[in-house]
């Protein structure tokens, strides 16, 4: 094909079955300026889009540069996209609207259409044309360690209202969402990076809970859904939803009528990769009726290689039907027609309105769950605050480490603070807590008799404030808890409007899910 200009229109017959082939396929890549790595993907292997992590990323000038050189060199443009979901899984943090996650603004109890607007414009301005959000889970489990307050509620109706609204605001500012992870993955124990959920439950639960928030967004205009690497064994007991024609086609496209893109979680996650030959997977995706398939992972040109050349084979021999193949490529160039530019951004849009957007969110956010006389601290008060790690594979690896109390400082609140980890438990127990009035203990994802567990054991109940970072689930483990308050997300917006929330004793949040309250 010759290079397109914005006004020509992708047509199915101008496509070669190369060019088809890698019209499904989107791949992520490595480097922050454009190498041989992506020319090879965009030359070679033909490929319908790439997607950008944290490791590709430095400005929001430096991603505008590199998208434009990337349409630059396709013949067809292509999808680029992120995960843009907000909160601790966002691969943009500097530069562009402030995003709290999806529990954080459920907490508010406001619409997340303009921020979801304003940060879909900062995407489309520096070249984005997909964003993988919102997030359509049901957060029913509290001991999910992937989605927790990833997801906008345990309520469907309220997870689908958020979804409806995020979704719109993205798609106004001509960036397809993707709302993730159908069926749904909000009731497992499992991470799907590392291995593969099981939910046991029947499709009239499924459609009760899970499904709902899915169904309301397509009836709501829903452009585009993810699917996840999840067994339910109700639906189909062999393959996970991303491989299932079952759930896919027979669930998905016929009895919930959605006519949009479907794309897939990434599919070198340990769920699906460590179960399936690269052949199985492109074979299995594809006549499920999946329309992109996504690899994230290594990012290895090799395996991208090896991805692109099984595609092809197992559509040379039918073993995947032409006409599978043109109907989801059909659908694909239809919307890059409609939302996708072959260049031209410029990272030029106006910050100050977009900040205070999303820190207004944010300061709404600020939970307080139980309070008996804490409030207001005094300057005798002592912070213990964890060293987090990683606690899911989708939070940003390379997020700047900041501690409540240097978050303080910047409000000229000066504290002792204490930095702990599972080693650190027996010493803070020598620590003298008698000489401070009050003790904030900050906790991050809690679970069974773990080392945090341990550390609340040892300190004075009424004059501590525990300050959940993540999970509100948190009090759940701990005995006697007077003071608990949740603010969903460690990340520096919500630390500081944590510290203002406390300084102004001012907290407007109301807990979007229901714990088990019984202290």
């Amino acid at each position: 094909m010759e290079k397109l200009k914005n006004n020509i229109k992708l047509k199915l017959e101008d496509l070669t079955l190369e060019e088809k082939v890698g019209q499904l396929l989107m791949f992520a890549f490595h480097g922050t300026e454009f190498n041989d790595q992506l020319l090879t993907q965009i030359e070679k292997l033909k490929v319908g889009g790439v997607i950008f992590f944290g490791r590709n990323i430095v400005t929001p000038e430096q991603v505008t540069k590199l998208t434009n050189e990337i349409q630059a060199h396709a013949t067809i443009p292509l999808y680029i996209g992120v995960d843009q979901e907000g909160g601790t899984v966002q691969r943009i943090i500097n530069g562009v609207t402030p995003f709290p996650g999806a529990m954080a603004i459920s907490a508010t109890q406001n619409s997340n259409y303009e921020v979801s607007r304003a940060v879909g414009d900062d995407l489309r301005k520096m070249g984005f044309n997909m964003n993988f959000a919102p997030v359509g889970d049901v957060n029913n489990n509290p001991n999910n360690p992937v989605i927790n307050s990833r997801s906008y509620s345990d309520d469907p109706e309220v997870c689908a209202k958020y979804v409806i609204d995020g979704a719109k605001g993205f798609l106004d500012s001509g960036v397809i969402p993707t709302c993730k992870h159908f069926p749904g993955h909000g009731d497992t124990s499992v991470d799907s990076h590392i291995s593969l959920p099981t939910v046991n439950k029947d499709l009239k639960s499924l459609e009760k809970t899970e499904l709902l928030p899915f169904k309301l967004a397509i009836e709501g205009g829903l452009q585009g859904i993810m699917a996840s690497h999840i067994l339910y064994p109700a639906i189909d007991d062999k393959y996970p939803a991303t491989l299932s024609k079952a759930i896919i086609t027979d669930l998905l496209k016929k009895k919930m009528g959605f006519k949009g893109l479907i794309v897939t979680d990434s599919l070198t996650m340990g769920a699906i990769n460590n179960n399936f030959t690269h052949k199985e997977i492109v074979n299995l995706c594809v006549n499920a009726g999946v329309d992109l398939m996504i690899f994230c992972g290594r990012a290895d040109l090799v395996d991208q290689e090896d991805i692109y050349k099984s595609l092809l084979e197992e559509v040379k021999c039918g073993n995947i039907p032409m006409e599978r193949v043109d109907e989801s490529v059909s659908k694909l160039l239809a919307y890059k027609n409609n939302y996708v530019l072959n260049g031209n951004f410029e990272c030029n849009y106006s910050k100050e309105e977009r900040i205070n957007i999303g820190t207004e969110l944010s300061r709404d956010s600020i939970t307080l769950v139980k309070e008996n006389n804490f409030l207001p601290i005094t300057d005798k008060t002592l912070v213990i605050f964890p060293k987090i790690k990683l606690f899911s594979l989708v939070d940003n690896a390379d997020e700047e480490y900041v501690s409540l109390g240097n978050v303080f400082k910047r409000y000229n609140k000066s504290f002792d603070e204490i930095i702990y980890d599972s080693e650190m438990v027996d010493v803070i127990k020598d620590i003298d807590t008698n000489k401070y009035d009050k003790v904030i203990l900050c906790t991050y994802n809690v679970t069974k008799d773990d080392y945090q567990t341990k550390l609340w054991s040892k300190l004075d109940k009424e004059k501590t404030m525990v300050v959940s970072m993540r999970s509100p689930y948190d009090i759940n483990h701990l005995d006697n808890v007077n003071n608990y308050i949740c603010i969903y997300e460690a990340t520096l917006l919500a630390l500081q409007s944590l510290v203002e929330a406390i300084i102004k004793n001012e907290f407007k949040g109301k807990l979007p899910v229901k714990i088990n309250n019984k202290q």
